[in-house]
């Protein structure tokens, strides 16, 4: 007699649930004991949960908001310049060793860093070292040095619209200024207009219009999530909007703002933005999508809205929150204010007549030592982004040499294919290399030129921030703009004698000091950002 098929699952039940479950235990163990005893980094130091789990870095950076920073800085004084940070990665904290991670041969990028931010496609997602060059060769030529000189005119509109709105708070003395929205409208507005020929003209914006900026903070705040849990991207936008912002309102934001580098994209794809044809410069995704440097496959819509994403995003935050260090600190320092004040004085910018006054060409500033300085150590204290930049070299070792107190020392090898990261607060706050790495000191730059070496604000190699050189004209010309006509000669030329001085507004040390590895740099919680007001 046959017995039914509900008998027969039935009575095979208890014994399949023991056995899945043997199953998955076995495999845990054995994971486990791989991990610390048979990876190929399972011989360099460092705390044994943190070889076995990621929830050990999870916990210190999605749990307790990006503090894992602070914890690698501890293994390293206790393990040494070479640590294992998770599974499979290590970190170096020596400065030297970052030009050979760092460097202009073939590095890969890890899978988790690719789909972090969901642009795994755009150029600074992509994993692979071959195709990364072949989508960055056709980003390159958009900033280069020569190509952000031909830019200028569009960043002069943009520093005399901010000179503008900071000469109507000077008319209403005691309102205040929003530096840091403000210095993220500039450098949004400047962006979108190289990247489409257009941009929402957020510095005419009464309150500079901080939609984007909340964009970025969202980001910030989903990066380390987003960064173990990539399926919550999927997960969001797969579902209606107003579904999205019930389940996540950040994340929500998130896909709002790659919907609308979707909708730019596809404008210009269809022929509905024709503001190239009459824009004074070249624009970046007409002519990439013009051109032949990319094959069809990569001028898809779903990857060039991601790339528009990286580009636009990159494009603004980091530059606008260096601006916002550097201010913070010259208004905070009387010397170093007037010392910045008197070089732009002095070098061939006299004439403070807004009617007359002529703009300062970008290769004059360049060329002004002390403001340079100022820019340098603005740069070394934000930090460009304050995330571990994985990099793997699959085809060779690396070889790292460390110092033992005599004239040979050793050399420890990290085999091919091993993710290595190392982190720019750390470096930047090395106090070998940098001396009191807390204070603000131009000075460090003039008495040490080589001291540049060390400055990874922007990383270096080939996956070195594309922005670079858009990024100095900025400084350049925002610092320069606003200490020259808002500086003591600026403040001399003012009619009637009304002089009025920019000064800082509720803001302090904690409001640009960096406490949390954030991807961005992470302030103190409910910091409003650096303020001023004119007195």
């Amino acid at each position: 007699m046959e017995l039914p098929d509900s008998a027969v699952i039935g009575n095979t039940a208890p014994v399949l649930f023991p056995l899945a479950f043997f199953s998955f235990c076995l495999w845990i163990l054995t994971g486990a004991v791989y991990r610390l005893w048979f990876s190929p980094i399972s011989h360099f130091p460092g705390p044994k949960i943190a070889a076995l789990t990621w929830w050990y870095e999870f916990y210190h950076d999605a749990i307790r908001g990006g503090q894992y920073i602070w914890e690698i800085e501890k293994m390293h004084r206790r393990y040494g310049p070479i640590i294992r940070i998770n599974p499979e990665e290590l970190h170096v904290s020596d400065p030297d060793f970052y030009t050979v991670l760092y460097s202009s041969n073939r590095r890969n990028k890890t899978v988790q860093y690719s789909k972090q931010f969901g642009t795994p496609d755009a150029s600074i997602g992509t994993i692979d070292h071959s195709v990364h060059r072949v989508r960055r060769a056709a980003l390159n030529p958009f900033f280069s040095k020569a190509s952000v000189y031909r830019l200028e005119p569009v960043i002069q509109e943009k520093v005399d619209e901010m000179l503008a709105r900071l000469e109507g708070f000077r008319k209403n003395r005691g309102e205040v200024i929003p530096l840091t929205l403000m210095f993220s409208a500039f450098t949004n507005d400047i962006v979108m207009e190289y990247s489409f020929a257009r941009c929402d003209h957020r510095l005419q914006h009464p309150e500079f219009d901080p939609v984007f900026h909340r964009v970025s903070l969202a980001a910030r705040d989903m990066n380390h999530w987003s960064k173990h849990m990539n399926w919550i991207f999927r997960l969001t936008q797969s579902v209606p909007p107003w579904m999205a912002r019930f389940l996540d309102e950040k994340m929500a934001k998130l896909i709002a703002f790659q919907a609308e580098m979707g909708r730019q994209i596809k404008n210009i794809q269809n022929g509905q933005n024709k503001h190239h044809e009459t824009a004074s410069h070249r624009t970046i995704f007409h002519d990439m999508l013009e051109s032949n440097l990319l094959p069809d496959s990569d001028k898809q819509l779903s990857r060039m809205a991601q790339e528009g994403q990286v580009v636009v995003g990159a494009g603004t935050e980091t530059t606008s929150w260096t601006l916002s260090v550097g201010m913070f600190y010259i208004l905070s320092n009387p010397s170093i204010r007037s010392r910045l004040e008197e070089e732009l004085e002095q070098n061939q910018f006299p004439d403070l007549d807004p009617r007359q006054r002529r703009p300062l060409k970008l290769v004059d500033l360049e060329r002004l030592p002390y403001l340079t300085a100022c820019i340098q150590e603005s740069l070394r204290l934000s930090y460009g982004v304050t995330s571990r930049l994985a990099r793997i070299a699959p085809d060779q070792a690396l070889s790292l040499k460390l110092d033992d107190g005599d004239s040979h020392g050793h050399e420890i090898q990290i085999p091919p294919g091993v993710p290595v990261s190392m982190t720019s607060v750390l470096l930047h706050r090395d106090p070998k290399i940098f001396p009191c790495p807390e204070e603000f000191r131009p000075e460090r730059w003039l008495e040490n030129p080589r001291l540049d070496r060390y400055l990874v604000a922007f990383t270096k190699g080939t996956r070195q921030c594309l922005g670079i050189n858009l990024a100095y004209a900025e400084l350049y010309m925002g610092l320069g703009g606003i200490f020259r006509w808002f500086g003591r000669a600026g403040r001399a030329g003012q009619q009637g004698g009304n002089t009025s001085e920019l000064v800082l507004y509720e803001t302090s040390h904690e409001d640009v000091e960096t406490v949390a590895d954030m991807f961005l740099p992470g302030v103190r919680k409910g910091s409003k950002g650096v303020r001023a007001v004119f007195r």
